[in-house]
């Protein structure tokens, strides 16, 4: 079958080289009924292509440093010389030191404040004509273009009704105008925004003699959204004040929060039609006569519906059966919740105004709890906000009907202070500068769980005890947590993962409530992802290892030190737990396709298509990619490796000053390398270099050639005590073969922990029969029925492998209550050749192939009906 180029990988089409987003205002309402987010999103741009010196590289680095590390503004000691785009007799010397700026063409930017250019600016606005639901579209073309009358004057007070409710009471200590007709409040004393005050908004079509019309041949300037399953309604440039444009794009005193009042102050200005196009991956936006990014508009209005077949929100219902919306981290992200940038570089701040139900609670990333208002009208709304810029990918939302408990609560300024110096070091490695990370200088997060009311009793006994000591322990291995709070939420079953870490969030599958605290390890896996693939970002999305491996190999000492191990129990568990992943590893690699095996699959380059130069994810759309662990346990391996080599502590210690010198930046693979050989310069001497560690380890599939074996240390209780069990159930096994006489023999056992019984589990599943009489010893012995999910996966690989009738059952609840993980029972079932377990499988699918993540259901439907996906492909 020919494969399309490309087929597996994911589009990017933002075109991020030319006009950035610098914070997006998402208006939404929450509509249960219909299964869908409804309202407008606000974006505030500025044109990238004023600061590009050099490489493309270092051109992105200096934005990125400049928006996260809240760096002063890169002067690049370039002069631009732009004419008027409506009066060309008018030209404005710029510097491209002040990017926000050279956006303004049309304006006399050699002032200290905005002012419009003189002879060209119209201070008039556009009335939009309304109906009962909100906005009359029937004005508009296909394209989405304004075909009213331009030639019509219009009143400058005018709003447009975006489709919702207006934010009439927001709490007055946050400052937020609802309307900025009459004021809009800055500390409380913002200056007043008069009606008539001139707007930032070039009304090309408003007939003004003095426009000058493009040259054909000049091709007017696109603003691409990466956007997928979300229908537009209409998309305007909203009119600027003056007074508010300068407050926006030109103050720069880092007062943050003020900012947010100004950028919330944009809610309801009204706007002139623009020029859009959507398409399959993204959504095109024009106006007439402007062919830069320069030249512009500042803010833009997209005024949409999601659709309910977008992937990215995920709309089921809880384990009480009330519904609930989130956002899966599907293979396309945020795209069909919100238009948006979606390469990494474009890294943004958000605020959002969520309505919902009542009696429903919303989550969200955001630097603080939210604020709530509460209305007669059924909706209450949420208001989030972050100061520090991150990727569109990062965002995170669900609503819902849960309880909540909480954990942690802030600690008091005085804890706060005293904490932070007890820092030997100011924790920022930046130079000049204040940095726009919000940490927490405390040990212990803010935390709160939340969670079906059924559920919320067993997940507070679950991890209320262990948390405090998991936040106390990263704090003290990485530093002050990047996110100055964080909720915790059990997700419905339908859910993919184990877990899900967002800025201020995390999602985690109630397939972690053990009843013991055994998969506690994991959220210890999750925690510090704040550090690595939220704090530290990576470049190229292919190098997920970065995130992931860095994750996996700081889960055991974050794990160790909260479980309070000496030094030789954390080395003994670390090690076994090292075997498990070894083998783990060891079968994926049998079992993945070569080009899901290497860890930096594009080697540092971009993967652009040579005819069309769209930009792709290696393998973004691949549904296999979704299943492999390749990147978390190679990655993993590898840092074990360079641990080894210098040691345990010292390479700790190398990751605290990696996160010190690189938080709030994307990396490649290079940085921590580079870093590496600077701090271990005795590494080169013993042969290792950075082009071997690539060769080796990242840009080559199977498994390096320094991992050919792994066993514990011959010293390691844990390990051994695992030997001496598989030992005796092969005896066990032997006795239990016996066709006439059996031998009685002693199946009393150890205590294994949960960890070891993995183990002997795996070895026992190396063993080519096991009697039927051995495996209900088994059961019986270690209760395996009962265990957590990691123990439970590898009892049903038992009763698979051998059609143990009597642990059928075991695998029909394995596959329903715990689908983070079921998908590979599904293959064992199949592969099992059985028509009984064949038959559960089905039936445990057509159970819950509703509210399956569309990935896992394609995957799974695939290997229990292969002659009907073959004929579909053959089509």
């Amino acid at each position: 079958m020919h494969r399309m180029p490309h087929e597996k990988d994911l589009p990017l089409l933002a075109n991020t080289n030319d006009i950035l987003v610098k914070h997006y205002i998402l208006d939404l309402t929450c509509d249960f009924e219909n299964k869908m987010f409804s309202g407008s999103i606000l974006l505030f741009l500025q044109a990238a292509g004023s600061l590009k010196q050099g490489s493309e590289v270092q051109t992105f680095a200096v934005l990125r440093d400049a928006q996260v590390c809240g760096m002063s503004k890169p002067d690049l000691n370039i002069e631009v010389t732009s004419s008027c785009v409506k009066c060309p007799t008018v030209t404005h010397t710029i510097s491209t030191g002040s990017e926000m700026l050279v956006n303004n063409s049309n304006y006399d930017l050699s002032m200290e404040s905005v002012s419009a250019c003189k002879k060209c600016h119209l201070g008039v606005q556009k009335t939009l004509n309304q109906n009962d639901d909100g906005l009359d579209y029937s004005n508009q073309s296909k394209e989405g273009r304004d075909v009213t009358d331009f030639n019509t004057p219009y009143a400058a007070d005018n709003k447009v009704n975006t489709g919702f409710s207006t934010f009439q009471n927001f709490p007055p200590h946050n400052s937020v105008a609802s309307s900025v007709n009459d004021t809009a409040i800055e500390n409380g004393q913002m200056d007043t925004i008069e009606k008539n005050t001139p707007c930032i908004c070039d009304n090309n079509s408003s007939g003004n003699a003095d426009i000058k019309l493009p040259d054909s041949t000049e091709e007017v300037f696109h603003f691409i959204l990466d956007c997928c399953a979300i229908t537009v309604h209409f998309v305007e440039e909203v009119s600027l004040p003056l007074n508010l444009f300068n407050k926006i794009f030109m103050d720069s005193s880092g007062d943050w929060q003020s900012t947010n009042n100004y950028y919330a102050a944009c809610r309801n200005l009204s706007g002139i039609a623009l020029n859009y196009r959507v398409e399959d991956w993204c959504l095109k936006i024009w106006k007439d006569a402007i062919c830069t990014a320069d030249s512009f508009p500042k803010v833009i209005r997209v005024n949409y519906h999601s659709n309910q077949e977008g992937a990215s929100l995920k709309w089921v219902k809880d384990q009480d059966g009330r519904p609930c919306v989130f956002t899966p981290a599907a293979w396309i992200n945020n795209r069909s919740l919100y238009p948006c940038q979606e390469p990494p570089v474009a890294m943004a701040t958000w605020q959002s105004f969520i309505q919902a139900p009542n009696d429903a609670v919303v989550l969200m990333s955001g630097d603080q709890a939210a604020i709530v208002t509460e209305s007669e009208t059924g909706l209450n709304t949420y208001y989030y906000h972050t100061s520090m810029p991150l990727p569109s990918s990062t965002l995170a939302i669900v609503v819902g009907y849960w309880d909540c408990a909480e954990i942690s609560g802030p600690a008091t300024t005085g804890d706060l202070d005293a904490y932070r110096q007890e820092l030997k070091i100011p924790w920022c490695g930046h130079e000049n500068n204040t940095c726009r990370v919000n940490y927490y200088y405390h040990p212990v997060l803010p935390c709160r769980l939340f969670a079906p009311k059924s559920l919320l009793p067993k997940v507070v006994a679950e991890f209320k005890e262990y948390l405090p000591r998991c936040f106390a322990s990263a704090y003290k291995l990485l530093g002050p947590h990047p996110f100055s709070r964080i909720d915790l939420l059990i997700v419905p079953s339908s859910f993919a993962s184990l877990g899900l870490a967002s800025p201020n969030i995390i999602f985690l599958s109630q397939t972690l409530l053990a009843g013991d605290g055994s998969l506690c390890i994991r959220l210890a896996h999750e925690i510090s992802h704040s550090w690595f693939g939220l704090l530290i970002g990576s470049w190229d999305w292919a190098e997920e290892w970065l995130s992931e491996g860095f994750a996996t190999y700081m889960e055991d000492s974050i794990h160790a030190l909260a479980m309070s191990w000496t030094q030789k129990q954390q080395q003994d568990h670390s090690e076994l737990r090292a075997l498990l992943r070894y083998k783990t590893l060891k079968a994926e690699l049998l079992n993945t396709e070569e080009e899901l095996q290497m860890l930096r699959p594009n080697q540092g380059k971009e993967l652009r298509d040579q005819e069309t130069s769209v930009l792709y994810v290696k393998n973004g759309m691949n549904p296999e990619k979704a299943f492999t662990q390749v990147h978390y346990l190679k990655g993993y391996f590898l840092l074990r490796y360079l641990s080894g080599m210098v040691g345990v502590s010292r390479f700790d210690q190398l990751i605290r000053d990696y996160v010190r010198l690189y938080h709030g930046k994307l990396v490649f693979s290079q940085e921590i390398f580079a870093l590496l050989f600077k701090t271990f310069p005795e590494l080169s001497v013993q042969g290792l270099t950075t082009e071997r560690i690539y060769s080796e380890w990242l840009d080559y599939p199977g498994m390096p050639k320094v991992m050919d074996d792994y066993s514990p240390n011959n010293d390691n209780i844990v390990y051994t005590e695992v030997l001496q069990e598989v030992q005796k159930w092969k005896t066990i096994n032997k006795a239990n073969a016996r066709k006439k006489k059996r031998i009685k023999v002693d199946v009393t056992s150890i205590d294994l922990e949960p960890d070891q019984l993995v183990l002997l589990l795996e070895y026992l599943l190396e063993e080519e029969t096991l009697a039927t009489r051995t495996l209900t010893q088994l059961n019986n012995t270690y209760h395996l029925s009962n265990k957590n999910a990691d123990i439970l996966h590898r009892w049903c690989e038992l009763v698979t492998k051998h059609q143990y009738s009597n642990g059928y059952m075991d695998v029909r609840h394995f596959l329903v209550n715990h689908q983070a993980m079921g998908i590979y029972m599904y293959g064992e079932c199949v592969l099992s050749a059985s028509p009984e377990l064949r038959k559960i499988a089905e039936e445990c699918f057509e159970t819950t192939s509703q509210d399956m993540d569309p990935g896992v259901y394609k995957t799974v439907h695939a290997m229990l009906f292969v002659e009907e996906c073959e004929a579909e492909a053959m089509k």
